[in-house]
């Protein structure tokens, strides 16, 4: 399933908001590199008889035997800056980690309202760069992060169409009656069932930013996780017959998806990580999503030089979430302890 999660969650992050995966970014000095990585642009991948040989090319990635790429979807489209919004936060940050030797793939999100460095987490990336959103990620994970891809909500809608639609399969029913509409001059109300639904690429971002749902899904830590949800369905959907990036053919999705997001991959980075593509079926994929076991709400924080509803990590040095994340990656997470468990643990030794 790693086929479709390299090539797809790194894509993927396009989607969400977040951004195309991989393959987009400059090419070396500007100058244009074709680099077909298949015989025939017109061929599936899977259908050729003929084994074939990856170009070894340089990449960042070659260092560690760990990849993480930063997702980053921004709050703005091209609707709301002719409105006159002048800034912008990254409200959708989905951090994905490939382990190569253990192969556990990691979706990881932190909330939105993180504190971290003196602001929101959802504020560095605009106010610092991307310097500023690493450091904190990497403060928090513990991991070393190499790549970014970043997308707003038109790149996310055009993702989702060209692939003819995402199936999703959503875990919980819910309606939210205060959903911003298009132009942001009012709310709607929307609704999801649960099950499987084929979302266009409007109502996928729909599923992706509501945070004011009922039934228990009315917090951005749910919506990061139904973001999760998106990202499982596009990897799920990818070889759909109205996708139009299927069969794949890496120049031609480069010079598609390198018009609708940034990122600081390279041509190399992306040739890559196709690489792993013949490696699918050996990655399990996991997803993080940072929740009041991490993190609480103090309240209108004191420290803040201005008030704001905040999230503090339990643990200031981060290091229970250094731990979660390196044993999910190693695959040595030891099993929830459920409610009725606990419970009978105590009853046996009364």
């Amino acid at each position: 399933m790693f086929k479709k999660t390299l090539i797809i969650l790194f894509l993927i992050a396009l989607s969400l908001a977040s951004g195309a995966f991989y393959i987009y970014t400059k090419i070396g000095g500007g100058q244009g590199k074709v680099v077909h990585l298949i015989p025939n642009p017109s061929e599936s991948v899977f259908a050729g008889s003929k084994p074939i040989e990856p170009p070894s090319l340089p990449s960042i990635f070659q260092k560690s035997p760990i990849i993480n790429i930063l997702l980053i979807g921004t709050d703005t489209s091209l609707e709301r800056r002719n409105n006159g919004q002048y800034g912008y936060n990254t409200d959708a940050t989905v951090l994905v980690s490939i382990d190569t030797g253990t192969k556990n793939v990691l979706l990881t999100s932190v909330p939105r309202d993180l504190w971290v460095n003196g602001n929101k987490i959802n504020a560095l990336f605009v106010t610092y760069g991307w310097p500023g959103l690493k450091k904190a990620y990497e403060d928090i994970t513990g991991l070393e992060i190499e790549g970014y891809v970043t997308a707003d909500f038109d790149a996310f809608q055009w993702f989702v169409t060209q692939m003819g639609g995402v199936d999703v399969d959503i875990k919980t029913s819910f309606t939210d009656i205060s959903f911003p509409n298009q132009y942001d001059t009012d709310v709607m109300q929307v609704s999801f069932e649960q099950g499987s639904e084929n979302m266009s690429g409007e109502r996928a971002l729909t599923y992706a930013r509501s945070r004011k749902g009922s039934n228990g899904e009315g917090s951005d830590l749910m919506r990061a996780k139904r973001q999760h949800l998106i990202l499982r369905g596009i990897v799920n959907s990818f070889e759909k017959k109205e996708n139009i990036f299927w069969p794949m053919d890496i120049t031609g999705f480069y010079e598609s998806v390198t018009k609708h997001m940034d990122t600081n991959l390279t041509l190399e980075d992306a040739v890559y990580l196709w690489d792993f593509y013949s490696f699918k079926d050996d990655y399990n994929i996991q997803s993080f999503v940072l929740d009041d076991v991490f993190i609480y709400h103090p309240g209108m924080y004191p420290d803040s030089p201005y008030t704001a509803w905040v999230f503090i990590p339990r643990d200031s040095d981060y290091s229970d979430i250094h731990d979660a994340v390196k044993n999910k990656l190693a695959g040595t997470e030891l099993p929830a302890v459920t409610e009725d468990e606990i419970q009978i643990e105590q009853a046996a030794t009364e």
